[in-house]
Formats: C-alpha cells, structure tokens, sequence
C-alpha cells in the first residue's frame, strides 16, 4: 500500500540483553571495546530486535510503566513495571543495621507475577545509618553489598518463580534529589551490583544508573559516569542495559515538549557513549518518559501546563511508535497511579500526560487507553520503507510508520505541528486513536492528518 500527500506532497490545511555467563562476559567486554561502534545483531535486545533497524518486533515487555498502586494491572496492557516510587527503596526495606522488612517489596512482586509481569528493582537511596543523606553512598560500601545481595537472594526464586529479573544501580544518578556522590562512587556501585549477580542470581540483568539528559549539565554527567574505569575495566563492562531518563524539557519557545523532542535528545547521548567506548550493541532503556515536566521551576510552580485528552493519548502513541523506531528496547511510562501535588505546590500534576484519574486511579483516562491501541497497531513487525528507517518523517514533518503482519500493513501517520491531507487507497480502512474504524469507500480517499496519530489498514 502506498498513501501519498495530496499533489505529491503534504498540503497544508491550517497551522534482555542476552546474559553471558561472568567469565565469557569478561572477555567479551574487551572484543566489544574494540567493535564499540558496529551493532551487532546476535545481541540485538530480545524487547525490541532489529535488523540495521529496519525491521522491529516488540514483545509485550516493552511496554512498561511505574505503578505503586497494583490497579493497573486488569486495566492497562503492559509487559513490565519499574518499581520507584513505590516504598520499595534501600532505605525503606532496610530498617535498622541488617534488619530488612520484605513486606511490601513482596507484595508488589506478587502482583507482577500473578499477572506475568517482568519486574525491575532500583537499588538506591541509603538508609540513614549508613550515610548523611540518602542521595550519598554509604560510607562502609560493603553495606550496599549486603543488600543487594539479600534481595538477589530472595527474589531469584520467590514462592516457586522468578521474582525480580533486572536490577537497576540508582535512579538519575545526575540529579542531586537522587544522587549527591561522584561518578566514580557510583561506578563502584555499579560494579557491585555485578558482582553479586555473578555470584547469586547470574540470569539476572543489570541496569545501569538512569540519568536525565535534557538539560547540558545532565548530559555531561553522564559523559563523566560512562568514561569511569573500575579496577582496570570500563564501567560499562559491569552493566548490560544502558538507562535513561527521557523528560524533554516542558517547552520549547511557545510549543509544548512532546515525543519527537524526547527521542530527538537520543543523538547526544549516542554520540556520548560512543566518545566513552560504551558498545552500541548495549540495549537502551527508557526508564522513565512523560511530559511537561518544568525545569528550574520556583516553589510553587511544579505543575505541568495540563493539555487535552486528545493530545495526551496521541503523546502515548507516538511515544512508544518512536522510542522502537529509534532503537530504543523498553519504555517505562512514569506513572500510571500520579496523584495531584498539594495546594503549596500550585496542584496539577507534575507531569502532562496521566493513564489514570488522579482522584481515582481505577479510572483509566483516553491515554491509558491509548496504550491498548498502540501495542495493538504495533503487532507485527515496524519496518522502514524507500530506504528509510522505520517511523520516518518527511520534509512537512509528516511522520509515517509502517507495520507488516500476517494479515496485510497497517501505516500510522500523524503531523505534530499541523495538519495535512493524505491520499488514501480505497482499498484500504482507517481507525483513530480512539480505535474509531471508518469503512472502506471503495474509492480513493482523502485522509486530513494532524498531531493525533491515525492508523491505515491495507490487506
């Protein structure tokens, strides 16, 4: 199937890594310091495999999310959750000197598991014996060391199944509510993190540190953490996941951020970690993604400008269509159960774009819903078409992503800044975000297309 702008071109109408056993890990960490730059496709991510990145698959595990609540599960289509934010951290399981309350980490790795969930852990924030703030590492690392090992322990194999499977080292590790130690502190962590699950759970994953990256001093910490070397070897050679955290800045000028703007952020970061060595067959996870998120915002005005139900499911789609179109191999939406901030705080939400009723998380808004759609439309295999990758924008900022399965193609397009006219085969059958099909003509038709993604269906 071929849909082409009108006259030729848009008319304007209005403005898993797989794991490798420690020893053979070791040694290909040097191979792939010498091949940092040439992908390699045995070790394509089993979340989002590629070829050249032409040709995607995405598994259910891809579509992540943060909730603390559990009543997501049922209401939303997922394949794995990010535990933070969710009580869960060092601090609150470590309740005095080697004393650990596994209550409520239990209780959220049962739901995973009752709904064949795949769980990462954040293995961060110090409790407060241990060091002066949380945000520090502790001053006897050994202590860290404990930890992590108790929890690999125990959830390796947890009531008879896998518990948790990826370990993250820390959240944001370049935002100084999170993480106030250096890069090489945190290197060190990182290697700790690998040892242990060398030593106690070797099926385990681990997950480097996420860190921001939207604003200069973001990104140059992370250039600063990937170029730390830990007795002798890179740091990346004690992580299999690179993570991010992929909030583009609320604005920019008089238009409101959204996704193209996130994965716009990705070619810096590239370019960061091959400076660094870092292999580019490492998977890229974005641990964290919403919008509207202010910078440098005074007291009182943490809020997001809120925008409409339309564009903040139209935002979901193009989130998770761009992020597999960009290499990107998992995707945690944060969050699904966001409350709104206190009044002191200015209320609203800290985010734009919310999968629940803050009031009332057992409510699903049209983004949450949104999420149904997009794995839907993503069943197949996202290709890229004329050469060109997949989820490919042309001159008039139209973006067209193109998924084959069994059953014929279906063409995603939409325009994030205006709208335009699309011609359409007769042949074909359209559906909205809304999942809203229109019945074929017969004929030839003209298909206006804006920021509100729309889906094209060919046999």
């Amino acid at each position: 199937m071929k849909i082409k702008p009108v006259s030729g071109e848009d008319r304007t109408t209005s403005g898993g890594h797989r794991k490798v056993v420690p020893h053979v890990r070791r040694i290909l960490g040097t191979m792939l310091a010498l091949a940092c730059l040439i992908p390699l496709a045995a070790q394509a991510p089993a979340d989002a495999r590629a070829s050249h990145r032409t040709r995607i698959h995405v598994t259910s595990r891809f579509f992540g999310i943060h909730d603390a609540s559990t009543l997501a599960y049922g209401r939303l289509d997922f394949g794995s959750i990010r535990l933070w934010d969710a009580g869960v951290t060092w601090r609150d399981i470590e309740t005095s000197p080697g004393v650990y309350d596994w209550s409520r980490l239990d209780t959220l790795v049962r739901a995973a598991q009752a709904h064949h969930t795949q769980v990462t852990l954040v293995l961060a924030m110090t409790p407060s014996f241990y060091a002066d703030a949380p945000s520090l590492p502790p001053t006897d690392l050994a202590r860290y060391r404990d930890f992590v090992r108790a929890t690999m322990t125990r959830y390796r194999s947890f009531e008879g199944s896998r518990g948790v499977i990826d370990y993250q080292v820390w959240n944001e590790g370049n935002v100084s509510t999170f993480w106030t130690g250096t890069p090489a502190q945190l290197a060190q962590l990182t290697r700790i993190v690998d040892q242990v699950r060398d030593q106690v759970d070797p099926a385990a994953t681990v997950v480097a540190p996420s860190f921001a990256v939207r604003l200069p001093g973001q990104r140059r910490w992370l250039s600063a953490y990937v170029a730390q070397r830990v007795a002798g070897r890179p740091v990346w050679s004690y992580f299999d996941v690179t993570a991010l955290s992929l909030y583009p800045k609320a604005t920019y000028g008089a238009r409101t951020g959204g996704p193209e703007d996130a994965v716009a952020m990705l070619g810096n970061v590239r370019h960061r970690l091959a400076a660094a060595h870092v292999p580019a067959s490492l998977p890229l996870w974005a641990t964290e993604i919403n919008y509207g998120l202010p910078s440098g915002a005074p007291p009182g005005h943490l809020a997001a400008t809120p925008i409409s139900a339309r564009r903040q499911a139209a935002n979901v789609i193009r989130t998770y269509l761009l992020a597999a179109a960009s290499g990107i191999a998992r995707v945690y939406w944060y969050r699904y159960d966001w409350g709104r901030l206190p009044d002191s705080a200015g209320g609203g939400t800290l985010g734009n774009t919310l999968l629940s009723d803050p009031a009332d998380h057992r409510v699903v808004t049209p983004a949450g819903r949104a999420l149904h759609t997009v794995r839907r439309w993503m069943r197949g295999r996202l290709v890229g078409t004329g050469g060109k990758q997949p989820c490919a924008r042309n001159a008039r900022g139209t973006y067209t992503c193109t998924v084959k399965y069994a059953g014929g193609t279906r063409t995603i397009l939409w325009n994030p800044t205006r709208k335009v006219t699309m011609r359409v085969p007769g042949t074909a059958s359209t559906e909205d975000q809304r999942g809203r099909s229109a019945p074929r003509s017969g004929s030839p038709a003209r298909l206006k297309v804006g920021y509100r993604p729309v889906m094209v269906t060919s046999r």
